[in-house]
This record gives C-alpha cells, sequence and structure tokens, in this order.
C-alpha cells in the first residue's frame, strides 16, 4: 500500500489545514501523490483543475484506482520525479519528507502563482528551522500550521 491513507499524522495535518483553504476553481498541484487522498480531496472542495504526480509506479496504479472510487475523473495524474513541464499553480500541496522539499525549494516557487501557497508536510517538527531558512532564502514567508506526533505542517507564501 502507497503512504497516503490518510491515517497519519502528516496526512491529518495536510487534510484539516486544507480544510481552512478556498479551493473553489483553483489549479492545483499534488506533488508526490501517493494514494490521492489530497487530490481527491482538492476535487472534493471544488478544485478547478487537479495535477497529481508521483515517481513511484505503485503511487500512480493506486492514486488512479482511488480517484475512480472517488468519482474524480478531472484528476490528471501523471508518474513523474520532477516538477518540470507541470504548470503554474494556485496551490501546491506535498506531504512528502524533507529532502525532496528543500531539493526542490526554488522550483516550487516558480510553480506557484504570485498569490499562490504551498502546504506541505511529511517534515519533524525538529526540522522546522531548515525549512524556514531554505523558504526565506527561496522568497517564502513560513508560516506554521500544526504539530502533530513531531511532524509539523506548514504553508509557505511568496514574499
Amino acid at each position: 500500500m502507497s503512504f497516503g491513507t490518510g491515517h497519519h499524522a502528516t496526512t491529518y495535518m495536510m487534510i484539516s489545514a486544507m480544510k481552512d483553504l478556498d479551493f473553489m476553481q483553483r489549479s492545483v498541484l499534488d506533488f508526490g501523490t501517493g494514494t490521492g487522498v489530497l487530490a481527491i480531496l482538492a476535487c472534493k472542495l471544488g478544485a478547478g483543475s487537479i495535477l497529481a504526480i508521483d515517481s513511484d509506479e505503485w503511487s500512480i496504479e493506486n492514486a488512479l484506482e482511488n480517484v475512480a472510487l472517488n468519482g474524480c475523473s478531472g484528476i490528471r495524474i501523471e508518474q513523474k520525479d520532477s516538477l518540470s513541464g507541470t504548470g503554474q499553480f494556485d496551490i501546491i500541496l506535498a506531504n512528502i519528507n524533507l529532502r525532496v522539499i528543500l531539493g526542490n525549494m526554488d522550483f516550487l516557487r516558480q510553480h506557484l502563482n504570485q498569490t499562490g501557497v504551498f502546504m506541505g508536510s511529511g517534515v519533524l517538527e525538529s526540522d522546522e528551522e531548515k525549512i524556514r531558512t531554505k523558504a526565506a532564502s527561496a522568497g517564502f514567508t513560513f508560516e506554521l500550521h500544526m504539530i502533530k506526533d513531531n511532524w509539523m505542517s506548514f504553508s509557505l507564501k511568496k514574499q
């Protein structure tokens, strides 16, 4: 089974934070979609267009199945290991890990619309300063959303 059943603290925090954001007719990228749970929620919250990407073939198959089971036929799912060629988005979601988020910070900024928001998790509370430092150097402002079981969720906006 792919990561992202909704039971892990990081997925719980992402879902909680997503409920406070306006998805209506917004363009969304689910970066590292896993099971597709965040893309599915974005669909249910009214997103206008959704692209879900993952580098893992099993995750793609699993996400395709879950998207179909949830009646979210408008979600595009692609196997990709980078943000290259994905487009511009109002909201980027990533429940991934510290290494991937830090390694893609500049690319995340490039693919985020000027008034967009990046929401992330999969990062330990002890790594908050690493995220804050890299985010600031990439031109983002940082907002901590929640800490649960030593994990944190956060959002970034362009400065």
